[in-house]
């Protein structure tokens, strides 16, 4: 929304009890414990750096101080009464084995100069294209983040696709029962932003969890046994005879390889391997073999024609060639067609819509050639490709 208008849904909302007037439920806030409030603290401290550098490469020119979150643990109600009557709502959900709700808010009179700021213009309207610069924030935020993140899991998760919008907060509607918001504080020169980072709270307990594994629990990563209870009932090898290790203790006193090997006459034996009159003397299979009655039939080999393998070995030969020549790659987000007077009055902060849609997978060319299909990841702070699709038909598929 880019006027104060309200929609007949976000009215009947605001009737229902969703506004924040004196006579709102008061909102149910809840407490981290202290163990959970250091975890999240050192968590996040790593990611501190890589959030203040996708930030800096976003709004150019400004001097950007990120300051560690304020954490606290709330319901429904309690993220509502961190807005104003607005607020801007950035969805970034997480997806894959390890997924939640997460989304970032802003106040809507610091987004209007925020916006401004990406674009490198003053305070803009929060329309399409002031909502799509902070789309764009968010999701440097959030892949960020999922970099500093998933260094702490073994599953796999990471950002999806950004939606934002400006609305009245009665019209926010998080999934999550429990919630855990990271209150940024960012100073960009002399303009100051808060941001209010939202997870769902069973998404980061999950990662927390996975950090500090629990009292008794097997250190070969098999199930915990309950205390009092026998190891080999969880599948730790039994001990004494048969067990392993064994009761002298491994290797065995006598020392390894036992005594007796190898044979006294060494190996291979001193008549040479293989032994003498293998195969015999008629060779192999014996003369008769499966031609006696109960036997398997006999089987004659088949005659094959001789081959000419010259030119395979010289098609071969010519591509070996081929192996050390350098070609060019280039991955291509999309395409747009301007007229000259419009790239004329481009400047620092334009933004330029192509012709893909928001999570569309990337053209993989080599020398300009489209040869496969595939979609960006963040790896270690750095961007990569990775491929989903082969292209099979390259000129169909630019025609598509």
């Amino acid at each position: 929304m880019s006027d104060l208008t309200l929609s007949q849904d976000e009215i009947d909302a605001l009737l229902m009890g969703g506004g924040s007037g004196g006579g709102s439920k008061a909102a149910a806030k809840k407490a981290l414990s202290s163990a959970e409030e250091s975890s999240l603290k050192a968590l996040f401290k790593d990611a501190v750096p890589g959030l203040t550098s996708s930030l800096s490469g976003l709004v150019s020119g400004k001097k950007i101080t990120l300051n560690p979150p304020v954490f606290d643990l709330v319901d429904k109600e309690g993220l509502l009464d961190t807005f104003g009557q607005e607020t801007v709502e950035l969805k970034a959900d997480f997806v894959g084995d390890l997924g939640g709700d997460h989304a970032f808010y802003l106040d809507p009179s610091e987004a209007t100069t925020l916006a401004g700021a990406i674009m490198g213009q003053d305070e803009v309207e929060l329309n399409t294209t002031g909502i799509g610069a902070l789309e764009e924030m968010a999701s440097m935020l959030s892949g960020s983040l999922v970099t500093t993140l998933s260094r702490k899991s073994t599953q796999n998760f990471t950002s999806g696709p950004v939606t934002g919008q400006k609305t009245v907060k009665a019209m926010v509607q998080p999934q999550a029962d429990q919630i855990i918001t990271a209150t940024w504080s960012v100073m960009a020169d002399t303009d100051s932003f808060k941001i209010v980072e939202a997870f769902d709270a069973a998404f980061l307990r999950s990662i927390l969890g996975e950090g500090a594994p629990s009292k008794g629990a097997d250190p070969f990563g098999g199930e915990s046994a309950p205390q009092g209870m026998p190891l080999q009932q969880f599948g730790a090898p039994p001990a004494g005879q048969g067990g392993y290790p064994p009761q002298g203790g491994y290797p065995p006193q006598g020392g390894y390889p036992p005594p007796g090997y190898p044979p006294q006459g060494g190996y291979p034996p001193q008549g040479g391997y293989p032994p003498p009159g293998y195969p015999p003397q008629g060779g192999y299979p014996p003369p008769g073999y499966g031609q006696g009655p109960g036997m398997y039939p006999a089987v004659q080999g088949v005659q094959l024609p001789h081959l000419t393998p010259g030119g395979m070995h010289a098609e071969s030969g010519n591509i070996g060639l081929l192996m050390d020549v350098t070609m060019e790659v280039t991955v291509e987000l999309g395409r747009a067609k301007k007229q000259i007077k419009e790239i004329l009055s481009m400047g620092e902060g334009t933004i330029i819509a192509l012709d893909k849609l928001a999570g569309e997978a990337v053209d993989i060319l080599v020398n300009h050639k489209l040869i496969a299909k595939g979609e960006v990841v963040v790896i270690d702070e750095n961007f990569g490709v990775r491929v989903t699709e082969i292209v099979t038909n390259p000129d169909k598929a630019l025609e598509g």
